[in-house]
């Protein structure tokens, strides 16, 4: 496999472990500064040696990657957002109410209770400033909701983004940091719209906003529109939870986003229709590629420039371009390069879920698929394309595996199944979508003929994954995986790889070194996780929730009889690689590694004699907590999620007179002991 001889790969690896060392390091800009230049000397020095040496010197190799590395670390400092000297955040004044002008850049997906958006701050009191945050606006507290392109002035706190409150939980708080977004401010009654800024996002939001109205004369149903929106303008914030989760449990959820496997395929299709102007040579290949290109750019524009699509689009720009010079592993240079063009725009793209899916699906098609022709070859055409659409399925599916378990910890053995019909009938769908959405602008009669065809193709696609996300048995969920265990199993996969390419002696131990690796740091990080001892008060709204966690088991205190399903308790279980679970009634008192732990409910009953060691307050109790800790004198007082706002602020003020250490879980999040 001649893919890693090529310095641009060398190249995108290096420049991605600089952004990914300022990302988890944050060594600050002089430092990296500092180092920069370092590297400029040295890559220089190194340069006139070896412009003077005949034979090849290894350390101007060396320098060239350090400089590379550094070139990764400068980009991401400079677009650490925090690090301008704009930023709000230098102006901001903790605990108070501010005024802050700033312009609405892009809706979110919203939940239950509130639409979200970005806001682009303009100005902080009356200082001039940037930077991005988020604004969620409860539904029912505004008539009107804010659009893209709004003006705002909002007289509010900017509050840090809530980290997760339990343990092995997603961490909203540093997703939303990869974004370049450390607060956010609640509006009500305190904001007012001020205008419209007719920027480039505005007049995008608005081309989008008219695309998605002309579906409007087919009335389909909720359903039916958001698979539309979601697979031809990548906007997937109105997708219900239950379309969601059998997208995800039949293994397909990636066709709920115009990806790299979508691009790939319409790419597949546009050279296969244009494959006869290779017959012209030279003029023909530019032609074909001047075809795919406007193509691609034309669906990009359809689409609305949403992120995802523009990804993809510059992913296989760089593919066409690739393909067209004819160089051998164009293609992985290719795709290479566009993922340094990408993060060199933005380096935070390197901690996109959906960039990271994205290429790595491409980059598994790219190896895997043709291996797998090789091996499997069939005559008839029709069963080739069945074939070669499972083979990509499956490459793909290999591609993101490490990833998807990493991320969503789950994984449907069904997909292949799933992926065989799924994606050649969603490739109808996005194709008679585009002709759909074209003919709803130039022939109304005839969009709506084709719309009925649509919205066939989508009932029965919904139907027949609905079906397969049924097999429930069949999906295995809640799956420990770290991200040092995703790394080495792409170390695996790629080693595979290697060796079924070049099948060599050395390429052979070295996979099987990587499989061993991978099986003792699995069995390690197990027998860690199981040696651990806590106790833990999680921050569980409906009723109180205590665990124990010892070698043998997890004892798990609740008087919730569906405990076993609560959320907090899998993601717990999980984190700790699911071991037994042990579930027990809770009661006033409880003793853990000598501790005594005593818990005042809304009964409100204690015995002063008592004496714990940790005072649980549940269930908002009515008691004088001064006159109770002079009884009781406990050397920690918390109070869980089940207590009233209010009186966690007048405990809290008490604890500080008494100087006893205070933890409310709705402030810290759980109380680990």
């Amino acid at each position: 496999m001649e893919v890693l001889r090529y310095p641009v790969i060398g190249i995108t690896v290096f420049f991605i472990s600089g952004i990914a060392f300022a990302h988890y390091m944050h060594p600050g800009f002089l430092p990296v500064l500092s180092m920069a230049l370092l590297s400029v000397i040295s890559l220089t020095i190194a340069y006139f040696i070896q412009s003077r040496s005949i034979t090849q010197k290894p350390f101007f190799g060396l320098a060239a990657w350090l400089f590379t590395a550094c070139a990764g670390m400068v980009a991401y400092t400079l677009h650490y957002a925090p690090n301008h000297s704009s930023h709000y955040s230098h102006v901001l004044r903790p605990g108070s109410n501010t005024v802050i002008r700033g312009v609405v850049t892009a809706r979110l997906k919203p939940n239950a209770r509130a639409e979200k958006y970005y806001l682009n701050i303009v100005a902080v009191e009356n200082t001039t400033a940037s930077g991005k945050v988020l604004i969620t606006v409860p539904t029912n507290a505004a008539k009107t909701m804010p659009q893209v392109g709004d003006k705002l002035v909002i007289l509010g706190e900017l509050k840090p983004i809530s980290q997760s409150l339990n343990p092995y939980q997603f961490n909203y708080a540093q997703y939303m940091a990869c974004q370049n977004v450390f607060h956010q401010v609640n509006l009500k009654r305190n904001y007012y719209i001020a205008g419209r800024e007719n920027n480039f996002n505005f007049y995008i939001n608005k081309f989008r906003d008219k695309l998605i109205s002309s579906f409007d004369r087919h009335q389909y149903d909720a359903t039916t529109i958001n698979i539309i929106k979601a697979l031809l303008l990548g906007q997937r914030q109105d997708m219900d939870s239950e379309t969601t989760s059998n997208y995800t449990n039949a293994g397909v959820v990636h066709i709920l986003a115009i990806s790299g496997l979508h691009i790939t395929v319409l790419f597949y299709i546009l050279n296969i229709l244009l494959k006869p102007l290779n017959r012209f040579h030279k003029k023909g290949k530019l032609v074909q590629l001047m075809a795919i290109l406007s193509f691609l750019w034309l669906f990009a524009f359809l689409s609305g420039l949403s992120a995802s699509v523009l990804r993809s689009v510059v992913m296989f720009s760089f593919v066409s371009i690739g393909m067209y010079i004819n160089r051998s592993s164009g293609i992985n240079n290719s795709i290479a390069v566009s993922m340094l063009f990408l993060l060199l725009i933005n380096p935070m793209l390197l901690f996109d879920v959906g960039f990271q899916l994205s290429y790595a699906a491409v980059f598994g098609i790219v190896w895997l698929q043709p291996l797998c022709r090789k091996i499997i070859t069939i005559r008839f055409r029709m069963v080739n394309y069945l074939s070669d659409t499972v083979l990509v399925s499956l490459a793909a599916q290999i591609g993101v595996l490490p990833l998807s378990l990493y991320y969503f910890n789950q994984f449907p053995m069904l997909f292949l199944v799933a992926n065989a019909v799924v994606v050649p009938v969603s490739t109808i769908v996005l194709v008679t979508g585009v002709i759909v959405l074209i003919l709803n602008f130039v022939w109304a009669d005839a969009a709506l003929a084709a719309g009925k065809l649509l919205g066939l193709f989508i009932e029965l696609m919904n139907r027949f994954i609905a079906w397969i996300a049924s097999f429930e048995g069949l999906v295995l969920k809640d799956i420990p995986f770290t991200l040092l265990l995703a790394i080495l199993l792409y170390a695996i996969i790629v080693m595979g790889v290697l060796s079924l390419y070049r099948p060599t002696f050395k390429n052979t131990i070295t996979l099987v070194g990587a499989f061993l690796l991978f099986q003792l740091t699995y069995i390690f990080t197990a027998v860690k996780a199981g040696r651990h001892q806590e106790m833990v008060i999680f921050h569980n709204r409906g009723s109180s929730l205590l665990a124990t966690k010892d070698p043998e088991k997890i004892t798990v205190y609740s008087n919730d009889s569906l405990i076993a399903e609560n959320r907090n308790i899998l993601a717990y279980n999980k984190g700790y690689f699911n071991q037994a679970l042990e579930i027990r009634p809770l009661e006033n008192l409880l003793w853990f590694r000598h501790k005594k732990i005593f818990i005042i409910d809304s009964v409100a009953v204690y015995d002063p004699n008592i004496a714990p060691d940790i005072l649980l307050l549940t269930q908002s109790p009515k008691i004088n907590l001064e006159r109770v800790l002079l009884q009781l004198r406990p050397k920690q007082v918390v109070a869980d999620a089940t207590n009233y706002r209010s009186q966690i602020a007048r405990w809290a003020s008490t604890c500080r007179k008494q100087k006893i250490p205070f933890h409310a879980t709705a402030e810290k999040g759980s109380f680990i002991e």
